[in-house]
């Protein structure tokens, strides 16, 4: 029996819970081994640096694109998943700083890899009906994987319901409870492991998964000699360029502000809003819930309106989120309420949907994964610098005083901007594709012969 684009979704979308599980796994656990190794500051930078938050995820993504034009998208999410075992495995059973950061490296290349992978192969195995469900469904997957982890660490972490299991388990493998740091990180061990079972039930599933339509009617037409150096060239020259740069721009102002989020806001709301760690984390949970009940609504919408519209619509949300930080701040429950659902909503129906979306629609092909590896690689390099950058300036004895560069009335006008800018360009210069098949959207965009101009026929 013929397996549904639905079912192919739904499988392949768990790349998304796997990735997305992995930056937040790796976040949520950094102090318990930062004191169960004895770790220093620049260790940590590292393991954030080349993680599935920074440069292993964009490096990933690169190889991941290519090796998917070439050998197939379904090959290399599917076995790629083994890869992603294997760093998780390191992490699970890290007593090093050297197999810690093995492990973060190995799972952030293989949580970059299958991004651009799965994300062709869900909008080629859909039809021009429920592409942008498709897709919405996959970054539903994206932000359930957060909110599991968030949750599941916090009921493990010390303190928490289940941190008496914690320690048993630890006794089963032979850590006495006075040895303090040793135990506590148990707790991040076992949100490893339990990614371990999550993608090794991937893999299984996954390889049952029938390849789409286009790549068996269209892999004949691969030419396997060319190199990643060569595919680069044509896909940022002639008439790609322009596709490659407004999606880039587009992706890369809202990412920005999106990954300082992630990585900022529970700070931010301990510091200038005044909560303690734990109602903090609450609402980083509660968000990342909202955010995917949104999503999932959303799924059954999207293909009904307008997408430049629905992208407008959804990231105004956001802009009135930072319009609230620059205007009320958040010194009181009421304004810390607004501002949660405010960014959960935009997240709901987020630029990343329209850019995976669009990411794929937009090229022909033979180049179609490469390209979207290509643009996450950008624009995760470009957001890692910024990442530090901003890291830098919240540093020092502001952080004391709870006056953050990011709590600026500055620098939350610089945020409202670039999320102005993103919408701006998803206005301007993105197409209206819905109802056109993705070869006839290339053929519109780049000509009909657009394949054999590049392979020389």
């Amino acid at each position: 029996m013929s397996q549904s684009s639905l079912h192919k979704t739904l499988v392949a979308s768990l790349c998304n819970f796997l990735t997305a599980g992995a930056i937040v796994a790796g976040g949520s656990g950094l102090s318990l081994w930062e004191k169960y190794l004895g770790l220093a500051g620049n260790d940590l930078g590292w393991l954030n640096s080349l993680s599935a938050n920074g440069a292993g995820a964009a490096v990933g993504a690169l190889l991941g694109g290519f090796l998917a034009d070439k050998y197939g998208r379904r090959n290399v999410f599917t076995y790629n998943t083994l890869v992603y075992m294997f760093g998780v495995l390191l992490t699970c059973t890290a007593s090093s700083f050297a197999q810690l950061m093995l492990g973060f490296v190995v799972t952030g290349i293989a949580a970059g890899i299958s991004v651009p992978s799965s994300w062709t192969y869900i909008c080629e195995c859909s039809g021009t009906d429920n592409r942008g469900r498709n897709i919405a469904l996959s970054q539903l997957a994206w932000g359930f994987g957060p909110a599991f982890v968030l949750l599941f660490s916090s009921l493990m972490a010390p303190g928490g319901q289940m941190f008496d299991w914690v320690v048993s388990v630890a006794d089963d493998f032979g850590v006495r409870s006075n040895h303090t740091n040793a135990v506590n990180v148990y707790a991040s061990r076992i949100v490893f492991a339990t990614l371990f079972v999550i993608s090794f039930i991937t893999w299984i599933l996954q390889r049952r998964l029938e390849p789409s339509d286009e790549w068996l009617q269209q892999k004949n037409t691969i030419d396997r000699s060319k190199n990643l150096f060569n595919t680069v060239k044509v896909i940022t020259s002639g008439k790609y360029r322009i596709t490659l740069f407004m999606l880039i721009n587009m992706y890369l102002t809202w990412n920005i502000v999106a990954s300082l989020m992630g990585f900022f806001q529970q700070h931010i709301y301990e510091t200038a809003g005044n909560l303690s760690n734990l109602v903090a984390s609450q609402f980083m949970i509660g968000q990342w819930f909202l955010t995917c009940v949104l999503t999932l609504v959303g799924a059954f919408y999207i293909d009904k309106f307008e997408h430049r519209k629905l992208l407008v619509g959804f990231l105004s949300f956001g802009c009135l989120a930072w319009l609230m930080l620059i205007l009320l701040g958040i010194d009181d429950m009421p304004s810390l309420y607004i501002i949660t659902f405010l960014w959960a909503a935009q997240a709901g129906v987020s630029v990343q949907l329209f850019f995976a979306l669009w990411g794929v629609e937009l090229f022909p092909f033979i180049y179609r994964a490469t390209a979207i590896g290509f643009m996450f690689f950008i624009v995760r390099i470009f957001s890692a610098i910024a990442n530090f950058i901003f890291s830098a300036l919240i540093s020092g004895e502001n952080v004391a005083h709870g006056d953050t560069f990011l709590e600026s009335e500055g620098s939350s006008i610089f945020m409202l901007l670039l999320l102005i800018v993103s919408g701006y360009i998803g206005w301007k210069f993105a197409p209206e594709t819905r109802g056109k098949t993705m070869s006839q959207i290339s053929d519109e965009r780049y000509g009909e012969d657009h394949t054999k101009e590049h392979y020389g026929e």
